[in-house]
């Protein structure tokens, strides 16, 4: 499997770092993977007035915005989660890996992503849509058309997500009964530049730890290496 940046995203954002981790997984039986304590600390010692103003979350704002996409209206991934963890309650729990990756996601405040290979067709791309792509939303709402210039993960047929982190499809939601992982941790520009490097090899040292599987490849792509090849 090939996946792919545009160069044109670093031509907008030319810091812009996104970490992939590769693995096979069991993603039936549970380890300690310590959503709940991240989501406590985060209630307890989150010291912005909104999610929003913390730098992490203000920088997919701005970039959001500078792609032409309203982030009030469609926030990232990260903001989402973050306001979910304010909220209070039981936070949801989905199976293992999405549980571990979103744990990961708080603990560092940057979007991380997760696709079952399974449901992929072909080669991943993180492009820009050429209008012709159809999406299904995970909510199993109807069959949409993405709109040409939209920031997009696709894969040889269809869109993968909408709006970059805002919605993700549910043709390659990652179930219980999925033993391959394609996920994707997300640094923008502007952020500290070893950000990646470390939330990535905390992601991969918690699959090993937890026994959840076995990393395929991990790798971080930049400006200057947009493009990687694995097998699956």
């Amino acid at each position: 499997m090939v996946f792919t940046i545009d160069e044109g995203l670093f031509s907008l954002f030319p810091a812009l770092q996104v970490g992939v981790v590769v693995c096979e997984i069991d993603n039936i039986r549970y380890g300690e993977d310590g959503l709940e304590d991240v989501v406590d600390d985060l209630m307890v010692h989150f010291s912005f007035e909104r999610p929003q103003d913390h730098p992490n979350i203000k920088a997919w704002r701005e970039a959001f915005k500078k792609i032409g996409i309203a982030p009030t209206k469609y926030p990232s991934s990260i903001e989402s989660l973050v306001r979910r963890a304010l909220k209070g309650g039981p936070f949801p729990r989905f199976n293992p890996i999405i549980d571990l990756y979103n744990c990961i996601a708080l603990k560092y405040l940057v979007p991380i992503g997760g696709h079952a290979i399974n449901g992929i067709d072909g080669d991943v791309h993180l492009t820009f849509a050429d209008g012709t792509e159809t999406f299904v939303p995970m909510d199993m709402g109807e069959q949409e058309t993405v709109e040409k210039g939209e920031v997009i993960y696709k894969d040889d047929k269809d869109a993968l997500t909408r709006r970059w982190l805002w919605k993700p499809s549910n043709k390659d939601r990652i179930e219980s009964e999925t033993t391959r992982a394609f996920l994707v941790v997300h640094v923008m520009s502007g952020l500290p530049e070893w950000l990646a490097e470390k939330v990535v090899k905390d992601l991969v040292d918690s699959i090993l730890v937890n026994e959840y599987g076995r990393i395929v490849h991990r790798e971080i792509l930049t400006a200057s290496r947009s493009r990687i090849e694995f097998a699956v």
